[in-house]
């Protein structure tokens, strides 16, 4: 057969691509629907976007400064213009907790584009400065229904199967049924950590799980030891009568790489086949001196990246070389081989997943 390729079907079917309907040249079909989970670069922040066949929602709206705020705001303006179906609306935005790099792109999220519901922890000081307390104040001006979630919420009368509304899981498309639910919000009452541990808004943070079908994501803000040990415990499998919620697929890694924000039990207990880190440049304050950085945080920490080396069984398709952090300001090269990805060394980092469970990771740095 000949191998060569004339220019007219080139031409043909570029021609059909840009008068395609949209879930063409998006990557759907009514028969094959899938979901994208969308890691955007922000720097030292989270802000993850999930597409969906019929709808969007985003996981926490931080970036590191206003340059990367701006870059956020650029993404979802592609975004949304690949997208025009979704008339640049976001069903949910949820936030993890409140703290700035969860947070401070918020307001212009909601300026620049229409947010439905916003769904926060329940830890949030209404009369407080940041992005989330003024979107409290704000909602009724930009018509967003609001909905904190409490671990006391979502645990109560024993319930362990997790906690959901219509303000939390409002996609329901035509061909699919994505399920998002909380396994766990702001705690109200103490459940015996230190004073330290209970005053850290990291403990507090919603833990989000969706499933599209037989794929499924995880992402646990920045939960730290205590809180981590708390949910696992929680919903240990002998405790519930059905599936173990914390097993799954892709795991958003706790708190940017932290050394605090994940535990062999929690690797255990979720099993995960990739793992995302969303992190700033290993080098970001290392010239400045600004504290609240990367550099001095010491993110990724290399003994939680060797925890998901252990625990994760697939490799990337090719190593890569890799900054992660000794400690604060002491850094080291590593080859990457397993599916552990990160903003910083990736770019933007796409997940693709179907219904029967399989996935591809594309990048762009």
């Amino acid at each position: 057969m000949d191998k060569k390729i004339s220019k007219i079907p080139i031409i043909l079917i570029f021609t059909l691509l840009l008068s395609a309907p949209w879930y063409l040249t998006c990557g759907f079909t009514p028969d094959n629907p899938v979901m994208y989970a969308h890691y955007i670069k922000v720097g030292q922040g989270d802000a993850t976007l999930l597409e969906f066949p019929c709808g969007a929602v985003l996981i926490d709206a931080g970036a590191q400064d206003n340059t990367h705020i701006d870059k956020l705001i650029t993404y979802l303006t592609s975004f949304f213009s690949k997208r025009s179906d979704l008339n640049n609306t976001l069903e949910t935005v949820f936030i993890t907790h409140n703290h700035s790099d969860h947070t401070n792109a918020l307001k212009e999220i909601i300026t620049n584009f229409k947010v439905k519901r916003l769904i926060h922890d329940g830890k949030a000081n209404i009369s407080g400065t940041g992005d989330l307390c003024w979107a409290l104040r704000e909602k009724d001006q930009y018509d967003i229904t609001v909905e904190a979630v409490t671990f006391e919420k979502v645990t109560a009368n024993g319930n362990k199967n997790g906690f959901t509304s219509s303000a939390i899981d409002p996609i329901q498309c035509n061909d699919c049924d994505p399920v998002i639910i909380i396994l766990s919000g702001g705690f109200e009452q103490n459940p015996g950590w230190s004073h330290e541990d209970f005053d850290n808004k990291n403990n507090h943070s919603l833990i989000i799980r969706v499933d599209f079908n037989d794929s499924s994501f995880i992402f646990t803000g920045d939960l730290q030891e205590s809180g981590i040990n708390k949910i696992v415990e929680y919903y240990r499998q002998e405790n519930v009568n059905g599936p173990n919620l914390l097993d799954i697929d892709v795991y958003q890694v706790g708190h940017h790489g932290s050394h605090n924000a994940t535990t062999a039990g929690l690797l255990e207990a979720m099993t995960p086949e990739i793992a995302i880190i969303s992190v700033g440049s290993w080098d970001y304050g290392r010239d400045s001196g600004y504290r609240r950085s990367t550099y001095w945080y010491g993110h990724p920490r290399k003994n939680i990246i060797d925890l998901m080396t252990v625990s994760l069984k697939k490799y990337r398709s090719k190593p890569i070389d890799a900054m992660v952090a000794l400690g604060s300001r002491n850094f080291t090269e590593l080859k990457i081989r397993k599916k552990i990805y990160a903003t910083a060394w990736d770019g933007n980092i796409k997940v693709r997943a179907t219904p029967e469970g399989k996935f591809r990771v594309t990048r762009n740095n």
